[in-house]
């Protein structure tokens, strides 16, 4: 009799657990994933290299125009982290003799870069090196990088000018549809014709309404945004504290972030606000 009471008593108490297990684990189920950490780019050149040793995820990225001894960056910019390689055209022009997707491609292929440490850059704008028709078919453009960059096997950010999309909006959700990223130049996003800082809200909203429509045509594509810290090398406009206010009211809506110019103080400054250490790694520091 004794052994049967027993194991009456001892259900109860089992059942409670399992319904506990059950229970902790329908919660887990049910928490979001973690949100992927905001990737952090910016230009490889001599004085912004310390900061880039800094950079360690996957979406992190340095960005340049290929050539030369430029090619040592992959030995200098560690995985996962990225190196975009940027060109304003298709290929080479005589005016303007930097390397086009094209060129850059043939490079890379030389070297025997990965292509999985890569990202083809076209950032098409009216300037010499780019003709005419090449910008005004954008979409025929594009679709002739994408082909370029699947070839090569990586990926394809195409970033436009916002003065030249703000004429034909209409073809955002076709551009979407055959790149992999998508760069927002949102300097006149960010701040006035004064250069005084727009708020966080007005910034939000303008770069929301074109996430929007990137994603109406790839719900799958990833968007930087390039936001200005400064005119000139060394140069700072605007703060650490002022930039990652606005960095900080977007970065549920963009995967990365291309702060463009700044000294290398200021680069270390977004970095140290947006990926502050762990409390006991600052409490050893």
């Amino acid at each position: 009799m004794a052994p049967l009471i027993a194991r009456l008593t001892r259900r109860p108490a089992v059942l409670m657990a399992s319904v506990m297990v059950v229970a902790a684990a329908l919660a887990a189920a049910a928490e979001p994933p973690p949100a992927a950490e905001l990737g952090i780019g910016f230009l490889w050149y001599a004085r912004s290299q310390e900061a880039a040793s800094r950079l360690d995820s996957e979406r992190d990225f340095v960005d340049l125009i290929l050539g030369g001894e430029k090619l040592r960056v992959f030995d200098e910019v560690r995985p996962p982290v990225r190196v975009v390689c940027l060109s304003l055209a298709l290929r080479r022009h005589a005016v303007r003799p930097f390397p086009g997707v094209a060129e850059t491609i043939e490079m890379l292929r030389a070297a025997s870069i990965d292509p999985e440490r890569v990202i083809i850059g076209y950032n098409p704008e009216r300037a010499p090196g780019i003709t005419a028709e090449e910008l005004d078919n954008l979409l025929e453009s594009v679709i002739a990088a994408k082909e370029m960059a699947d070839g090569f096997g990586c990926p394809l950010l195409v970033g436009p000018g916002l003065r030249e999309m703000q004429q034909r909006e209409e073809l955002y959700p076709q551009l979407a549809k055959h790149c992999d990223i998508w760069l927002i130049q949102s300097q006149s996003l960010q701040m006035h014709i004064t250069r005084e800082l727009k708020t966080p809200e007005e910034y939000r909203a303008g770069v929301e309404r074109i996430v929007e429509m990137l994603r109406e045509g790839n719900p799958e594509i990833q968007v930087f945004v390039q936001i200005v810290a400064g005119g000139k090398p060394d140069g700072d406009l605007f703060t650490a504290e002022e930039l990652v206010e606005r960095i900080r009211a977007i970065e549920d809506l963009v995967d990365a972030v291309r702060i463009y110019g700044g000294s290398p103080g200021l680069l270390n400054g977004v970095i140290d606000l947006l990926r502050p250490p762990p409390p006991g790694e600052a409490a050893e520091d």
